[in-house]
Order: structure tokens, then C-alpha cells, then sequence
């Protein structure tokens, strides 16, 4: 049978974020999401996701949205004079861009700090502990990448001894779906009337070609927060459409497409 794997990212970003994910999981298709332990919603999100079965969680590292964990004279290099981290879009605008490819980019000076990216990223996994008793089911990156960024996180997920989500579709393990109805820039009224519904009939014939394949999105209900806080922002509301549409289920069950948790994926 083909498998799918439906990871949400990005669930605490917002409360509005976190209602939108925590429905997709419980009438939806989502079995995978990621946490942001940096943001006041964690609390409230851990304590629904203790409630769950049947969903991996996992830790989205993040160092471009919202304010670090550790106090902002630690980590001086990851944010701005008001204490809170620079964003994708202030990074780019501040260190030339030279390559990479989507999320993944080389600049011209690397912009993230190690050790402090470093110190930051175990306090946002010793934050996961305290939240959920466990470690993350895996870990992934946040919006924009780099060198230094990445290898932060891959480090990250080898002392936890958990899946590193970008080396799995990186390497062809885990087939990673194109998010067609996304686009670079993506005006707010362009994300208003994305077809994400509709591209479940054109990632079909891709999801049917592996074994499993691995979608990534980003549901969530729209808040005032979320638009001050990503570019991300009504996008959420087709993403949520997506993953719990009746229609979308049953197209997939049709064809045999299993909804499965990413950790069900792994070699046992």
C-alpha cells in the first residue's frame, strides 16, 4: 500500500496556529507536526498534544520568529536592539545572498553565530523536554537556512538520536511533495485564493509512483498575530482546508493512500 506522511509545521507559533493543527490532527490528515518551544502557545499546545495518539511530535528549531529563549545578551548575533530574533526577510536584506536553493541559502558572510545558534537551539530542546516528558519524534529547521544554521540542527537531531526531516527528503529517503500552490512572493491576496484542495488531483500520480512520500504545511486559523508575525499568514487557512477536507480524504482513500505518522516510515 502507498503511504503519505502530512506534517504540519509551525504549531505554538500563534494560538490561532495551534486550534487550526490540533484540528487538522483530530478530523484531519495530519500525523506529524512541529513545535515552536519558543512561543507562549507552547504550554497550551503541549498539554492538548499529551492528550493525543497517533501523532508524532516533533521540534521546528526556529531562530527567525519571535523572541529567543535565552536572554537576548546571550545571543546578541541572532537578534535585534528590541530582543527579538531578525527575520528570514531582515537576514537577506542585511547579508548578500551567493546560492542555495528554496529555504536553503549560502550567503556571502554567514549570518548565524555557532555557538550562540547552538546554545539557543539546546535551550529550545531542553524546553521540549520539560513540556511534553519526552524527546521531539524528530526535529526539522524554520524558514531560512544556512550553513551554519543547518548543521546546528542536524547536530541537534544526532544527540537525540531522532530523524533529521531535511536529510530524509534531502537524500530521496522520503520523497518530499511539492507545495504547488505556494509561490515566492506571495501576496496576501494570492494566498487568499491559493487551490490547495485542488493539488491533491495533481500530487496523486507522485504520491502513487513511492512507497511514501511526505507532505509539509502549514494549517492553522488565521490570527492578528500571525499576520504581524510570518509571511505565511491566510496561506494557513487553504493549508487547513486542505488537511481536513472530507473530499481530499476520500480521493485518498480511493486511490489506497495509507495516512501514516512520519516515525511509521522509518526502518524499525
Amino acid at each position: 500500500m502507498t503511504a503519505l506522511i502530512v506534517q504540519a509545521d509551525d504549531i505554538a507559533i500563534t494560538h490561532g496556529s495551534t486550534l487550526g493543527i490540533l484540528d487538522a490532527i483530530s478530523t484531519g490528515i495530519v500525523r506529524a507536526t512541529g513545535m515552536f518551544t519558543n512561543c507562549p502557545d507552547a504550554e497550551f499546545a503541549a498539554q492538548r498534544l499529551r492528550e493525543l495518539d497517533g501523532v508524532d511530535v516533533g521540534i521546528d528549531l526556529n531562530f527567525v520568529t519571535g523572541v529567543p529563549l535565552l536572554p537576548a545578551a546571550e545571543v546578541p548575533g541572532l537578534v535585534t536592539p528590541s530582543g527579538r530574533f531578525r527575520s528570514s526577510g531582515e537576514i537577506r536584506e542585511a547579508h548578500r545572498v551567493v546560492g542555495g536553493d528554496a529555504v536553503y541559502t549560502e550567503f556571502a558572510d554567514e549570518p548565524f553565530d555557532p555557538e550562540q545558534t547552538a546554545a539557543e537551539a539546546a535551550a529550545q530542546i531542553e524546553r521540549f523536554f520539560e513540556l511534553m516528558g519526552r524527546a521531539p519524534a524528530y526535529v526539522h529547521h524554520h524558514s531560512l537556512v544556512s550553513p551554519v544554521s543547518d548543521e546546528v540542527v542536524r547536530r541537534a537531531a544526532d544527540d537525540l538520536g531522532v530523524p533529521f526531516v531535511d536529510d530524509l527528503y534531502r537524500t530521496g529517503g522520503l520523497p518530499l511533495l511539492p507545495n504547488d500552490w505556494y509561490a515566492k512572493p506571495f501576496p496576501l491576496p494570492d494566498q487568499a485564493r491559493a487551490d490547495a484542495v485542488g493539488a491533491i488531483d495533481r500530487l496523486l500520480p507522485t504520491i502513487l509512483s513511492h512507497e511514501a512520500s511526505l507532505l509539509i504545511v502549514h494549517p492553522g486559523y488565521v490570527d492578528a498575530e500571525i499576520l504581524e508575525l510570518s509571511s505565511y499568514s491566510i496561506i494557513r487557512a487553504r493549508d487547513l482546508e486542505l488537511v481536513t477536507s472530507p473530499a481530499v480524504r476520500r480521493r485518498l482513500d480511493d486511490a489506497g493512500v495509507e495516512i501514516i505518522r512520519l516515525t511509521d516510515a522509518l526502518p524499525a
